[in-house]
């Protein structure tokens, strides 16, 4: 699906939900580059914290329409790592990416959608590779599917450039989700890390420094725009990767695996629980995610050593612990 005629993505890199685990790790690798870099917020004393004046902070609200054209404004590739709680998903994700696909209009940029698994639903085959049907029959996965297909049909219209990576879990500095900022969380603090359904079925896990490195990849090289492409991790288990984390933070490993029926009775009380429910085949059964296509495509690219990734986020972590308010 190539459509990169008349591409220049020197300009001005506009990243949605700049302040998150992934628009902040490519933020920081385009900086690293040299870009000019747009960093669209809710939060401006936040993205100030985090940025310090090196970028450009545009505060908008996604879910406004009349906001974003401001924002896209001469951007020559926008990055759309916003994102929202599950439960407000099927309320404003979709409402949000056509907003910036109207805000953007006329300008053809490079638009980066980076994704996740959902969008396969059950897994068909082990290992996952791009050619995987898009089979999802969860709420979000089907969601997914749904903003990928209008993607898709801007791109062949010509109205943008389309590149869509699809992630494993992250991990790393500035990931602070429930399951993984609390997992990294815990451990330092000598308490007991809780994982779903099951620790011991194969896991990929990855590195947010390597998904900000492989997109910003694909960004420069205008013969993959048009193209899928998965960045994954080694294969390990979430009870090694645990385990891991508690060693280089110096405590006693202590996981707590927590049934599906234990998930489905805290669900009726807590509203992230209960739209975990969905995404449980996911922590069940193997997740091998197979990005052979993006190490032969650049082949200077290598995942980061789950040794190595772990030592850096405990370090990242125990950092915010004794400084909270940074």
């Amino acid at each position: 699906m190539k459509n990169n005629d008349e591409v220049d993505v020197n300009g001005i890199q506009t990243v949605f939900g700049a302040t998150g685990s992934y628009g902040y790790s490519v933020i920081m690798k385009l900086l690293e580059n040299g870009y000019k870099v747009r960093a669209v917020v809710r939060d401006e004393k936040k993205a100030a914290d985090l940025f310090h004046g090196n970028v450009q902070i545009a505060v908008a609200d996604v879910t406004n329409g009349e906001e974003i054209p401001r924002v896209c404004k001469d951007a020559a590739v926008l990055y759309l790592g916003h994102n929202f709680p599950y439960g407000l998903w099927k309320k404003y994700y979709m409402n949000s990416i056509l907003n910036i696909l109207k805000g953007c209009r006329g300008s053809k940029p490079l638009v980066v959608f980076p994704g996740n698994v959902y969008g396969y639903g059950k897994f068909q085959h082990l290992p996952v590779d791009e050619t995987h049907l898009l089979n999802a029959r969860s709420e979000k996965g089907m969601l997914r599917n749904q903003i990928e297909s209008i993607l898709w049909s801007y791109h062949l219209k010509g109205r943008i450039n389309l590149i869509i990576p699809r992630f494993a879990d992250f991990y790393g500095p500035n990931v602070v989700n429930e399951l993984y900022g609390a997992m990294f969380r815990n451990a330092i603090q000598d308490k007991p890390v809780i994982w779903p359904v099951n620790a011991d079925v194969e896991h990929n896990i990855t590195y947010i420094e390597d998904a900000a490195q492989a997109t910003l990849l694909m960004v420069q090289n205008p013969n993959e725009y048009g193209k899928v492409f998965h960045v994954s991790g080694p294969i390990t288990t979430a009870r090694k990767f645990i385990e891991e984390i508690y060693y280089v933070s110096g405590n006693k490993s202590a996981i707590k695996v927590v049934s599906k029926k234990f998930i489905r009775a805290l669900g009726i009380f807590n509203s992230n629980a209960r739209e975990l429910i969905e995404l449980l085949y996911e922590y069940e059964e193997p997740y091998v995610i197979d990005d052979t296509k993006l190490l032969k495509t650049f082949p200077h690219f290598s995942h980061t050593p789950y040794n190595v990734g772990i030592r850096r986020t405990v370090d990242w972590f125990k950092n915010k612990i004794r400084t909270p308010g940074r």
